[in-house]
């Protein structure tokens, strides 16, 4: 499953991938937060009081996802606060609005200056109860100049996570949850703490492999 959103017109985010699998966006609470294309990337421009983030879904895959992966810019805003890329392979499509959250074997977040890998077992209400299994930071930030283009992917095998970090490092990952809660579903998100002073991401790829 892949999309490269660099040459779509301007619009509301679409609604299958590049390879055909339907795509779809969760519900979110303001209008603001709705992922659209603008200038050859999958962004939101968010102008709620706080946090805001915006959820690009595939569906069932039918097969547990063994590789994911994004590229995207950072665009600084004034106040210059860090936004995050994130990307997470679930049980179920995320939807903040509708409750529980889903389990995931993988979630992991990117700032400017480092990333975070966690895992979830789920809630029953309320925000995800993310477990951080491994975390880092960068030697130097990755740009916010809304040009440069970041990578990432993930790779699972078994209860063992390959990272490959937009810095050009790689990590290694453990957990025998990453196996356990081995899952069929993924999403990519634009997140920001703080909707007016944090960088904006926009995805310019993203895929996921079973």
């Amino acid at each position: 499953m892949y999309s490269d959103f660099t040459a779509l017109p301007d619009g509301p985010a679409p609604s299958a991938f590049e390879t055909g699998q339907a795509a779809s966006v969760a519900p979110v609470p303001d209008p603001s937060m709705n992922l659209r294309i603008a200038n050859g990337k999958l962004t939101f421009a968010p102008t709620v009081d706080g946090p805001a983030a915006a959820y690009f879904r595939t569906g069932d895959l039918g097969k547990p996802v063994t590789s994911v992966g994004m590229k995207w810019t950072f665009t600084a805003q004034p106040g210059g606060t860090p936004g995050v890329a994130a990307m997470a392979i679930t049980d179920r499509p995320a939807d903040p609005l509708g409750g529980a959250s889903p389990l995931m074997p993988l979630h992991f977040i990117v700032t400017r200056d480092g990333w975070n890998y966690s895992v979830s077992p789920g809630t029953s209400g309320g925000g995800a109860e993310l477990i951080t299994v491994a975390a880092g930071t960068f030697d130097s930030p990755l740009s916010e100049d809304g040009n440069t283009i970041h990578e990432v992917q993930v790779d699972i095998r078994g209860n063992t996570a390959t990272i490959d970090l937009p810095d050009g490092n790689r990590q290694e990952v453990q957990d025998p949850r990453i196996e356990a809660w081995a899952s069929r579903y993924a999403f990519f998100e634009p997140y920001v703490d703080r909707s007016t002073t944090d960088s904006i991401t926009g995805f310019t790829e993203v895929w996921a492999n079973t």
